[in-house]
């Protein structure tokens, strides 16, 4: 039997956005006598909460979230799980490889075409506070080409894998992981939860919102396990 496994967190107003914004989500409702509701946001960034990113935001003239085909962000999937992971860890080659001989002792290996979930436990500790992305785990510039080398479709991470960016004042250069990851064409899903509750493999599903001509977009994750 098969059951859902719902990796998104629910954003309430004041969920908190990247530190380069620093944005906390503010929801106005409006409601009538009857009973009638009509809610909408007055500010928040793309990057809030579960999100897929596309080239665009780190390539000049790159593909943009509505080009992003959907079948891009759903398919087999395989956990690489890193836990346990410390605040403001560096996740680097060993630690992969690592988490790699987990998933082949479970009997599962990383395929090409697989998408890649990164679990280190970091979005139920923090996400939607400001330590999500301040205090999170990153990956190393070698972390990130060793996960291209795998060849996935798609890569999914609990934690905020860029460390230069956990503070304001960042340049773009310092944007490594997301250079290699997303400049190799590979769409990234962040704010991912509940990773630790999946199977060595399942079936991932992050459809998004089909905002144009921009480079990110809200998504609702979920995976489908056997029983």
């Amino acid at each position: 039997m098969e059951k859902i496994v719902d990796l998104s967190p629910a954003v309430p107003h004041g969920f908190k956005g990247p530190p380069s914004t620093d944005l906390g989500v503010q929801l106005e409702v409006r409601t009538k006598p009857g009973y009638w509701q009509s809610a909408q946001t007055t500010l928040m960034s793309l990057h809030t909460g579960c999100h897929v990113e596309s080239a665009l935001h780190v390539v000049e003239g790159g593909e943009s979230i509505d080009e992003v085909a959907l079948e891009r962000v759903m398919g087999e999937a395989v956990l690489l799980d890193m836990r346990p992971v410390e605040a403001m860890d560096l996740i680097d080659v060993p630690d992969l490889e690592g988490a790699l001989a987990r998933l082949e002792s479970a009997g599962e290996s990383i395929r090409p075409g697989d998408i890649l979930l990164l679990c280190t436990g970091w979005a139920e500790r923090a996400i939607g506070q400001r330590e999500y992305f301040r205090r999170s785990p990153g990956l190393t510039e070698g972390a990130a080409r060793w996960l291209v080398r795998r060849e996935p479709k798609c890569i999914g991470c609990d934690f905020f894998e860029e460390p230069a960016a956990r503070e304001p004042g960042w340049k773009p250069e310092e944007f490594v992981v997301h250079n290699v990851i997303l400049g190799a064409g590979i769409p990234l899903v962040e704010g991912l939860v509940n990773l630790g509750s999946l199977p060595p493999r399942c079936r991932f599903f992050a459809p998004f919102y089909k905002f144009a001509g921009v480079e990110s977009a809200p998504a609702r994750a979920f995976a489908i396990v056997e029983g």
